[in-house]
């Protein structure tokens, strides 16, 4: 019994000294250290009726793709939806249709996919987002809080332009930091990228993860999705 109690307080203490550090403040204002919490591997929902107008508009990007660049410009960043143009080849009530439909996407959790993340210092100054279940993947990326930086068994991933995503966006309306990691090989072309942020609202956190590699020819060979909606750390008001 003696040995039992000691074990389960030198657990304790173990558990207690990886989160005796403050967190990095850029991953400290999402989660907290040591704390447990509860989140959800997600996929991005859309109407199957969305699809039949998204072709008509990668056939008119194809026949004249000057035009689209520039009417897509005037959609605004990460809005993937163009302004109405007949040249679209959709009526304007077929527009918006089109544009009703986006409006009605939706995260639906994937099959399995309840998992815990928590946030712990690997060593001094290292930082790692472990994540249960289908999100480990994240949990074998590092976090350099001098460096601001996340390693990975590809190499480095550097700190990229902030995410102020609007609400037009594939991910809707969000907030926050990414990291990229890029490799234009001979063979293979490498992109890893990992973003952590927080919705409009604030009621969810958001954490994002792809790997994506590509032969010479520009074959995919690798092209994976994670995205993670988890209970964030409350704002201090």
């Amino acid at each position: 019994m003696k040995f039992i109690t000691y074990l389960i307080t030198t657990l304790s203490l173990a558990a207690a000294s990886l989160t005796a550090a403050e967190p990095p403040a850029i991953l400290g204002q999402y989660l907290e250290a040591g704390k447990i919490t509860k989140g959800e591997v997600v996929k991005l929902n859309i109407p199957v009726e969305f699809l039949k107008f998204r072709e008509l508009v990668k056939q008119a990007q194809k026949e004249d793709p000057e035009w689209f660049k520039k009417l897509q410009e005037k959609a605004g960043k990460d809005n993937p939806i163009p302004p109405y143009d007949t040249k679209l080849g959709m009526t304007k009530a077929e527009y918006d249709d089109y544009v009703d439909l986006w409006e009605q996407r939706s995260y639906k959790r994937v099959e399995e996919g309840e998992v815990q993340l928590i946030l712990t210092e690997d060593r001094a100054g290292e930082w790692v987002i472990n994540v249960s279940g289908k999100g480990m993947p994240v949990s074998t990326l590092k976090y350099v809080t001098k460096t601001d930086q996340f390693e990975s068994s590809n190499g480095t991933l550097k700190r990229i332009e902030d995410i102020q995503s609007p609400k037009e966006s594939i991910y809707r309306d969000w907030s926050g930091q990414e990291w990229r990691y890029f490799d234009d090989g001979d063979l293979v072309k490498i992109k890893e990228n990992i973003a952590i942020g927080r919705t409009g609202d604030g009621k969810y956190g958001l954490l994002i993860y792809s790997l994506q590699e590509l032969s010479n020819q520009g074959k995919p060979l690798n092209d994976d999705l994670l995205m993670i909606r988890f209970v964030p750390k409350k704002l201090k008001k």
